[in-house]
Parts: structure tokens; sequence; C-alpha cells
């Protein structure tokens, strides 16, 4: 049986590689020489106008890193447009706050933001994530289901893909993630999102990731509540993610996992 998980674990992850090397090769070969902050700026941007997203938003990151670039307005902006387009909605949302600070008076850059904030407040809602008392961890992994199933072809992409990269990446607690209204669970633990409704607190168990070596083949131990059911449920997450849409929704979560470790 043990043979068989292993297996399993395999070809999922071979699934999910060539997508993420390719995207990765092509950020890091089609990245120009660039060197000042301006000149990392305006590629950024011209990426993003382009809707090539995933570049846009590797340049937009190099620039608001650099001096001065946590503090410009268009850096702040489009690297959160750039975060959005991408579903990493964490440094969407944050990125828009810093923005709306950043825009001061000037009416123009008040109503960017407003308008962005209203798009993306009218279809997603945050839930707070923090640690269940005796939980002792403070990084670990959070496993989303919908309560009902998604009716909605978009909708349900967008889950799927923010769903896949809480299940691949650790979080830190207390944290808030983002998803499109409805009624869901966080490792078993149940919450609803409803426009116009205070956001909801949720404490929950972390599932925790642990690598084992065995026999020179790298092992991966899953810890915590039900764990034995978080190994299953990662496999079936792909096989969830291998019905109609498929290549969609694998593009879209192969990126967003790139940028997923990142804090706003």
């Amino acid at each position: 049986m043990r043979g068989l998980y292993l297996a399993t674990v395999v070809s999922v992850g071979g699934a999910f590689a060539p997508a993420q090397s390719v995207r990765a090769q092509e950020a890091t070969e089609e990245a120009p020489a660039a060197s000042s902050f301006e000149e990392v700026r305006e590629q950024g941007i011209l990426y993003f106008k382009k809707d090539r997203f995933p570049q846009a938003k590797s340049q937009l990151d190099r620039a608001y890193k650099m001096k001065g670039g946590d503090t410009d307005f268009t850096t702040v902006y489009y690297r959160g447009r750039a975060a959005y387009k991408l579903l990493i909605l964490e440094t969407a949302f944050a990125m828009a706050d810093k923005a709306k600070a950043l825009a001061g008076e000037e009416a123009r850059k008040q109503k960017m933001v407003e308008e962005w904030q209203q798009e993306m407040q009218g279809l997603y809602g945050g839930v707070t994530i923090k640690a269940a008392t005796g939980e002792t961890n403070t990084e670990g992994r959070v496993f989303l289901e919908a309560k009902t199933g998604i009716i909605n072809k978009e909708k349900k992409q967008t889950f799927l893909s923010i769903r896949e990269r809480f299940r691949s990446t650790d979080v830190q607690v207390p944290t808030t993630i983002y998803l499109p209204y409805g009624d869901y669970t966080a490792n078993n633990v149940p919450f609803a999102l409803t426009q116009g409704e205070p956001q909801p607190t949720v404490e929950l168990f972390l599932q925790v990731v642990k690598r084992e070596s065995e026999g020179g083949s790298n092992v991966w131990l899953y810890a915590g509540i039900a764990g034995g059911v978080a190994i299953a449920a990662g496999v079936a997450a792909f096989f969830l993610l291998a019905e109609d849409d498929q290549t969609k929704v694998d593009q879209r979560a192969s990126v967003v996992l790139q940028a997923a470790r990142e804090r706003p």
C-alpha cells in the first residue's frame, strides 16, 4: 500500500513540475537586464499591460524590494494588480490598502484604487485563520473544501486554484485567506463568507508536513489532525483538478505556487 502511495505522489508531482519549470524558465529568460528601480518597475508594468502576469509579478516584486519601492504608488498598485490576476489575493488586498494610503489626496489615484477594491470585495471575502487552543505549531497547511458544490464554472476554477496553493504551501498563523463568497471548511472547521457580513475567524489545528529521508528517497509525512486523511485529500485534489478545464486550472495553480511563500 505504501508503495502505491509513493507512486501516486510521484506521478502527481510529475504532472505539475513541467508547467512550473516552464513558467519559471520563461520568467528568468525573458526578464531584462534592468538594474535601476525605474527600469525594473516599467518592465513590470509593460508585462502587466501585455497580460504576462507571472513576469509582471516577478519584476514588480523586485521593484518593490528596491529602495523606495514599497512607498511608490505605481509599484504598489501594479504589484497588487498582478497578484490579483494570479489569485494571490492576500497580496492583492494588502497592496490595495497600501496603494490607497499612498494615493493621498490625488483624486485620480484614489478612484483607481477604489474601483479595484470594489471589484475584489464584490467577489471575495476574507476569513482570519488562527491556531486552535492547544495547537503548538505556528506554521502549517490549510486544507480548504467547499461545503456545497460550486456550479459557476469560473468560481469553481478560482476556488480550486486557491485551494491547491494552500494545500501545497505552509502558511503562518494568524493569517487571512480570501475566497469566493460561499460556505467552506478549513481543516474540517466550517465557516461562511457572505458579502456584507463581518469577516469570520476560524480556530483550527494545522496540517504539518515533515520530510523524512528513507533509503535515499524523500518521503512526505503528514502530522496533525487526521494525518491519514490529509494524505488521501492531497492525492484526491490531483484527480479533482483533472476534471473538466484541467489545463486552465493546472496552469493557474502552477503559476501561483511560484509566489506562494511571499508575505505582503
